[in-house]
């Protein structure tokens, strides 16, 4: 059963997706005052009157912030109020709690709790050493308030421990996966954008999808083809705006994915209004930079059937894309538009791709020879003639020298290739 509440808005612009958030986090909204700033000590005594009177009216049980409160402006508040209110970051943790998926999002989502529990522990040793009784959030004494402090900071060394195993875990999968050639593609963006539809589209899986936010809180992932690339397609965690340093590193085991990827597919909402869209374009992107990605960016504008596919509507929104974004593909994953020319500029964006003709002797080598051939290539034809074996397959250029090689110390050659990009140029 959702909980009544009294939502506090300091921001009209982001008014609507709080509010998802906190029907995400079983709120119901029964109220809203507006906050046009905070005071020295959180908020005046007429906006605590404002606040107590509708949460009379509409029966509230609970008050949440669309920001994040100060550990001193939370006090100060509860002592207004006479109710400990919830913030934005709050709101957020809850959701992730629901939604957690695994061991490491549980570790993840228990750091980032911790992390910001330690702001306010540290806040009610300052008071509590000034002689002041910091609300009804206190309830303990100074003793007892150092010693949950001391207690959360050991904690969170021990959950840093564990995530960091996890992180060398990955780190082997990694270089095992670089070491086999396989190239890191990861799908990124704002929540609820369609990133686990996209992801279903591009591999055949059946993950879950939803329009609740935070349905991916774990990696994702699938090894697939595309071109002669094998590819580790991962989906991540939705971003959110306005989400503190700390929260970020919590996560940072699982976001990591994105800082080593060969490309990234950010995936944009188009059927939200103009300004939104930038909003979180603009957010995604800085998300991106504090995980020090400096790779390669396709935008995919996603959900284009909601718009029927106009050209009209579209045409302003790629205009904005491009001031920040060199490549878009428009799509509907959910449909499947569109998911032929993304892959197009994925092959675009990996490398050149080359197909070349072999030439193999008949001996002992030449099936593993053909084998050979199979790791940098998903279209390999060999054909058998008197002679020998011929063998026709697409590849990355980057890899021609050591394929040549290769093959002519088993007595082979290449006696034909050429460039696929710009054969389809001509024609």
């Amino acid at each position: 059963m959702a909980t009544k509440a009294v939502a506090v808005i300091s921001n009209r612009d982001s008014m609507e997706e709080f509010l998802v958030l906190a029907r995400e986090a079983g709120y119901e909204v029964c109220g809203i005052v507006y906050l046009r700033r905070f005071t020295r000590y959180g908020i005046s005594e007429d906006k605590a009157r404002e606040i107590r009177s509708l949460m009379e009216r509409c029966g509230a049980e609970s008050v949440i912030f669309d920001t994040q409160l100060k550990p001193r402006h939370l006090f100060n508040i509860s002592k207004e109020l006479g109710i400990e209110p919830k913030d934005r970051i709050e709101i957020i943790l809850e959701i992730f709690k629901a939604h957690s998926p695994s061991k490491e999002a549980d570790l993840q989502i228990k750091l980032a709790s911790l992390q910001y529990e330690l702001a306010r522990a540290r806040e009610r040793v300052r008071i509590r050493r000034m002689g002041e009784q910091p609300g009804i959030t206190s309830g303990l004494g100074e003793y007892e308030v150092d010693i949950y402090y001391n207690e959360i900071k050991r904690n969170i060394q021990s959950i840093k421990r564990k995530l960091m195993e996890e992180r060398r875990r990955r780190d082997i999968h990694r270089m095992s996966r670089e070491k086999k050639g396989f190239k890191t593609i990861s799908i990124t963006g704002y929540y609820s954008s369609g990133k686990t539809t996209l992801f279903n589209a591009l591999t055949g899986a059946m993950c879950p999808v939803g329009p609740e936010p935070f349905t991916t809180l774990s990696t994702k992932f699938s090894t697939i083809w595309i071109g002669p690339w094998k590819c580790y397609l991962v989906d991540t965690i939705g971003f959110i705006s306005d989400l503190p340093p700390f929260m970020i590193m919590a996560f940072y085991s699982t976001l990591e994915e994105i800082k080593f990827s060969d490309l990234v597919l950010l995936v944009i909402d188009v059927s939200e209004d103009y300004d939104v869209i930038k909003r979180k374009l603009v957010t995604s992107l800085d998300i991106l930079k504090k995980l020090e990605y400096n790779g390669k960016i396709i935008a995919v504008g996603n959900k284009v059937d909601l718009l029927n596919n106009r050209e009209d509507a579209l045409k302003p929104i790629k205009s904005l894309i491009a001031e920040y974004i060199d490549d878009v593909v428009f799509t509907s994953s959910k449909y499947g538009w569109g998911i032929d020319e993304l892959v197009d500029k994925i092959k675009s964006a990996l490398g050149n791709i080359i197909s070349i003709r072999v030439s193999l002797p008949y001996g002992d080598g030449v099936y593993e020879a053909i084998d050979f051939l199979k790791r940098f290539s998903n279209n390999v034809n060999p054909v058998y003639t008197d002679n020998g074996v011929t063998v026709e397959c697409e590849i990355d250029e980057e890899n021609l020298e050591s394929i040549k090689n290769y093959i002519e110390k088993r007595g082979g050659n290449i006696i034909g290739h050429f460039n696929i990009k710009a054969i389809s140029q001509d024609y």
